[in-house]
């Protein structure tokens, strides 16, 4: 579960995107995700400035297909992972 930030009406981009919550022995955290890390890159669309409709559709993949994050931990450090889609 996350907050997202964005920013514009009929063409949002993606402005923030923290992790606020990851249920236990949930895909999100065997894949690694941990409350308050922020998603910085999907797929190297850079947030801030992705443009929601572009993030929304790089996060559709099919079961097989690797997704590729950037995530960054509250001390500044971060964090690749790759994520197949069968994990979510």
């Amino acid at each position: 579960m996350g907050n997202v930030g964005a920013d514009g009406f009929f063409s949002p981009t993606v402005t923030s995107f923290v992790i606020e919550k990851v249920e236990p022995n949930s895909p999100a955290e065997k894949a690694g995700i941990i409350a308050g890390q922020e998603i910085i890159s999907i797929e190297n669309c850079k947030i801030p400035g992705c443009p929601a409709s572009e993030a929304k559709e790089l996060m559709r993949k099919e079961s097989g297909e690797i997704l590729q994050l950037l995530l960054e931990n509250e001390d500044g450090s971060q964090v690749p992972l790759k994520i197949p889609m069968n994990a979510w």
